[in-house]
Parts: structure tokens; sequence; C-alpha cells
């Protein structure tokens, strides 16, 4: 198994800090000051976007935004959530500081990405793949993909990130759905990228055509059933009440992937959070507080985290029937 190197959380979180902070004044400008809701000329209302079911019960409100949670799957989503033009234009010219991190964090990313290298590598073992990066920021992945001679395509709709990646690679500025192209691929990745996409239905259908015969698609998206998630709540980092319009788990994803034209190869908890959950339960910022005095919560660690599939992220891997 890849060990997955988070040697310095606290810089992570201080970079993902900074962004939220700088996204504040463009985040505001959507937001009803009156009904303290975001406006709605931006917003829609929807059924469960997996299981398409009505009913959900309210988890919380954070900021302009409204968690909910389908009693049929256990899909967590928002709702009401941007209209389809609103969410691309948002995500053009919003801030990201995705590139500073992995520069910051080189560590950490590589052997996140690695283990999901090696998860694509050990289900096809073609040394020259061709492999598309969904949502490939700056890319860092990319980069790592082109290392091991893989041939590489990114789509991103970001504007600086577009400038930064597409000075080694083919970069794609279009939204997915909209892509017409006469490519096929052997592997297409979303790395913190599905759960950004109102229609995962809709996105699995269009990666249908794109993929090779038995093309395979990893992804890897915040995990709704995350024991930090759970604990923290709207003070997770997790819930992003304007970007994160989708959060799934192990079983709002398999109900996802059964009703679909792929397989499920394989499903892993990644990031176990728990520093940030152990300052969280000591009474501490959960992520710029102190780690002192936390020996009385040793029962919680990493093995049991991640067997119970209650990690921060998952790693999936499907493939193409």
């Amino acid at each position: 198994m890849t060990k997955i190197l988070l040697s310095n959380p606290d810089k992570i979180h201080k970079i993902r800090q900074k962004q939220y902070k700088t996204n504040q004044t463009y985040r505001s400008s959507f937001l009803d000051k009156k009904t303290q809701y975001y406006k709605k000329k931006f917003t829609t209302r929807r059924n469960c976007p997996v299981c398409n079911h009505k009913n959900s019960i309210t988890v919380f409100k954070k900021e302009g935004g409204v968690f909910v949670k389908c009693k049929k799957c256990s899909m967590v989503y928002l709702n009401p959530v941007f209209k389809d033009k609103a969410l691309i234009e948002y995500y053009k010219t919003n801030s990201d500081n995705q590139h500073l991190a992995c520069m910051q964090s080189p560590k950490f990313y590589s052997s996140i990405y690695g283990a999901g290298i090696s998860m694509i590598k050990k289900k096809n073992k073609k040394k020259n793949l061709q492999i598309l990066d969904v949502g490939c920021c700056s890319g860092f992945f990319l980069d790592m993909c082109k290392k091991i001679n893989w041939q590489t395509i990114g789509l991103e709709l970001n504007k600086t990130d577009i400038k930064i990646a597409q000075k080694n690679h083919e970069i794609w500025s279009t939204p997915l759905e909209n892509i017409k192209t006469k490519k096929k691929f052997d592997v297409i990745t979303f790395w913190d990228c599905f759960e950004h996409l109102k229609h995962p239905k809709k996105t699995l259908n269009k990666c249908f055509g794109l993929l090779k015969k038995k093309g395979l698609i990893f992804f890897q998206i915040p995990n709704s059933d995350s024991f930090a998630a759970k604990i923290l709540r709207d003070k997770c980092n997790m819930f992003d009440p304007i970007e994160h319009v989708n959060l799934f788990n192990k079983q709002s994803f398999n109900y996802l992937i059964k009703k679909s034209k792929y397989k499920l190869i394989k499903i892993k908890s990644v990031i176990d959070e728990l520093n940030v959950t152990k300052k969280y339960l000591n009474y501490e910022d959960p992520y710029f507080g102190t780690l002192e005095n936390l020996t009385r919560m040793n029962f919680l660690n990493e093995k049991n985290i991640h067997s119970n599939f209650l990690g921060y992220k998952l790693q999936i891997l499907i493939q193409k029937k």
C-alpha cells in the first residue's frame, strides 16, 4: 500500500485558509444580504443527483448554502445549487491556490498522486497510457504522468491555472459535457473535481464515449462519511457552500455505479485527518490548534479510520464494461 505523506498538514491548511479568505469578497457578491442565502437568480432546487429521490433532511446551513442528505441513498448535496451557467462562470474567475499548495507541499501531493498512479498501473500495465485529467489545475499530476511517459491532456476552466498547465501539456478549456473530439483515452482522472460537477450520471455517460474499450476512470473525492467531517460538521473545510455540490460516501457512490455502464474495481479510504479531529475534540481550533495533551485519544488511529472507510477522502477506480 502506498503511504500518504502528510508531513506538514498545518502548511496545507494555511494555504487553504488563504484561498478561502481570498475568495470571500468574490463569494459574498452572490449573497442576498437580506436573506443571507445565495441569490435566487443564481440557484435552482433539485432532487438527489444520484437516485433522484425527493425526500431529504437538512444537515446544516453554511454561509449562503444548505447541505442536505438523501433519505434513500445517503448522498449529501447542496440544495439549492448554483445553476450550470453561474457555476461555470464562477470557476473561470475565482481565485485558486492549488498550484501554491502543490509547490509548498510537494511530498504530500506526490505521494497521494502516486497512490492513484499505482492503482491505475495495477489494472492497466501499458507504458504509454493516454490520460485525460479533468480539473487538472496547474498540471502537477500531469507532470508526474509525463515523467513516466504517459500521454497527457488536461481539462481546466480556471484562467490562471490554464496559463501554467499549458506550458507543459495540451489543455482543453471547455466544460467536459461540451467536449467534441475523436480521441479516446485509456484513463480519465478526477482529482478532487467530481464533487464540483452537478450531474454525475451525465458526466459518467460523457466519459463512456471518451474511453477506449475497458477504459478506466479514477476518482479522488471528499468522503461525506469522513470521521473528521462528521465531528466538525459546518466547521469542516469539506463543506464548501458553492463548489462542493455533491459529497459521496461509499454507499452513495456504489449506488451510482450500479446504475451505470461501469464496474467498480477498487475503493479505499485515504487521509485520516486525525490531528484535525483530535484538536477539535480538545477544544482547540481544528486546523491551527496545538497537538499537546492528546495522548488520551490514541484509540483514534489510522488503521481504524481506513478499515471503516472513515478517511477524509476516497480513492476509487472503475472500469468501462
